[in-house]
């Protein structure tokens, strides 16, 4: 795992934060899922229940990758978050990776159950089917929600469903293939009203990685905000996946608007200063080349402008 997304999978396992952004995808921001209700499980020990010997089971292969994946579970539903930094091969065939993470959480969820009834011994009465599978008739899942969480501020070009990953367009075939969609949460995708639905500072982070490409729609938003209250795992997260510089001294427990955040600001009101000049300088040149009949070098030394800025003046001309 890079440093990205080590420090991204701390963040959200914070109870408040993962039960934030579930409760956004699932319900509009209502306040569903409870923190102190969500109970942490450990991906790694998921397996798949059938046959024993274990070097047939092909989830150890995924052992690893599995470490990347923040899992807990409240009574009502199982809940998977995988938070990525950046794009790399292997986020083109995540609808597959996601149904692998989804079938291994049924897969360990069947598996307690069955060990569940050997423990109890209530399997008197039971048909043989209900024996040897572990699984009685009665007895049910909880739904899995596994949901990645894109932590950059483009725009996500990979596929979003497993239909969209087959080589075949021909329709016969695809209509008898289970479809299955991921769910996905970029910044790129949310729009202003999206960020408020939020009850942790993990709307204030993912408003930051939207922008962070774009210094003054970023330095616009940081003014709107006037004070950005930021914790040590929420500098980590941002410094980590959008190189902002924010920097806190150690004794610090937050911080608000950070030396990088101020020097970015200047650097947008330098920019456009910048501009600024650049445009009064050619709107001269051409009056000048126009009403005095000069060539574009003959006007540049009329207004005493330097030579070492003329070549690239001349080429927007």
């Amino acid at each position: 795992m890079s440093k990205a997304d080590i420090v991204a999978k701390i963040y959200m396992k914070q109870s408040n934060i993962f039960a934030d952004v579930f409760n956004f995808y699932l319900y509009g921001g209502r306040q569903v899922i409870k923190p102190e209700r969500l109970r942490e499980l450990d991906p790694t020990e998921l397996s798949i229940p059938y046959g024993k010997d274990k070097k047939d089971e092909p989830v150890q292969r995924y052992r690893d990758t599995l470490k990347e994946l923040a899992a807990m579970e409240d009574g009502e539903g199982a809940y998977l978050l995988l938070g990525i930094e950046s794009q790399s091969l292997v986020h083109y065939a995540m609808p597959v990776r996601n149904l692998l993470y989804d079938g291994l959480q049924y897969a360990r969820q069947v598996d307690e159950t069955a060990r569940r009834h050997r423990k109890e011994k209530d399997y008197k009465g039971r048909a043989s089917s209900e024996f040897l599978s572990g699984f009685y008739r009665e007895d049910r899942l909880l739904p899995v929600v596994t949901l990645v969480v894109f932590f950059s501020p483009k725009k996500w070009d990979g596929p979003r469903s497993l239909s969209e990953m087959m080589a075949t367009k021909n329709p016969e075939i695809l209509s008898l293939l289970p479809e299955y969609r991921i769910h996905l949460l970029s910044p790129a995708d949310l729009g202003k009203e999206d960020f408020g639905k939020f009850h942790t500072s993990l709307g204030d982070v993912l408003e930051f990685i939207k922008y962070s490409e774009d210094k003054e729609k970023l330095s616009g938003w940081l003014e709107e905000r006037r004070e950005l209250i930021l914790g040590q795992k929420e500098v980590e997260v941002l410094n980590a996946c959008t190189k902002a510089g924010l920097r806190m001294k150690e004794e610090d427990e937050v911080i608000e608007v950070c030396k990088a955040i101020q020097d970015m600001k200047a650097e947008v009101e330098e920019i456009t200063a910048k501009k600024v000049t650049e445009n009064t300088r050619l709107l001269d040149l051409k009056n000048l080349m126009r009403n005095m009949k000069l060539t574009a070098e003959q006007a540049a030394a009329a207004l005493g402008i330097p030579q070492a800025e003329q070549a690239s003046l001349l080429k927007k001309l």
